[in-house]
């Protein structure tokens, strides 16, 4: 099986996330994708609680059955690293070939990530375009000149390692504005969190 994986803090989840996982799902022929909420993020401050987290996503995802919820990392206790959650994934399907999608902002500073080499062995990479940056910056021309595939079908013929980028839609996936204005309207805002957001007074007052 072909199985995805979408980290993030998902601080608030919106139209972005959902849409992304969509796309990915399909255009990928994901026999499954799995959004993993971060609870300790390494590189950043502490988001708001996992347990508000985990259900703005379950409010976000309920129309879309073939998006799960994965909470692997929330019982972590110490900042959550992707080699980690990796090897834990493939300790549990050790058969199935492991896609973990990033954005190409992420794939241009992907060599200072915690213990990348090993990512690549456990995981092939799905590099989502995100507004504002380019292949041709940072370590992006590297590791697509030495890894990138075309065919989605080498993901299920090598065990992992390969770079395949979608030709995805210019979604937003930057969720700061949602947290900067969490009562205003928003086209990337999904009705029943930003209902969840007032109900609960998240996000105020605003996150610079």
């Amino acid at each position: 099986m072909r199985r995805g994986f979408y980290g993030g803090t998902f601080d608030p989840v919106h139209q972005g996330h959902v849409q992304l996982a969509l796309f990915a799902l399909q255009h990928c022929g994901l026999h499954s994708l799995d959004l993993i909420p971060c609870h300790l993020p390494p590189h950043r401050q502490a988001p708001t609680s996992a347990a508000h987290r985990v259900a703005m996503l379950e409010l976000a995802l309920a129309p879309y059955p073939q998006l799960q919820i994965n909470d692997l990392e929330l019982s972590h206790q110490q900042p959550s690293y992707t080699v980690d959650t990796l090897t834990t994934l493939k300790q549990r399907y050790p058969n199935d070939s492991l896609c973990f999608l990033i954005g190409m902002d992420s794939l241009q500073y992907f060599t200072r990530w915690h213990r990348w080499q090993e990512i690549l062995e456990l995981a092939h990479l799905l590099v989502v375009d995100r507004p504002g940056y380019s292949a041709e910056d940072g370590d992006a021309p590297e590791l697509l000149a030495r890894s990138q595939v075309t065919d989605l079908d080498a993901l299920d013929r090598h065990a992992a390692g390969c770079i395949y980028r979608l030709a995805n839609p210019p979604f937003d996936v930057s969720a700061t504005l949602l947290r900067q204005n969490p009562t205003g309207a928003h086209p990337l805002q999904i009705p029943a969190v930003a209902d969840y957001i007032k109900q609960h007074g998240l996000y105020c007052p605003a996150v610079g």
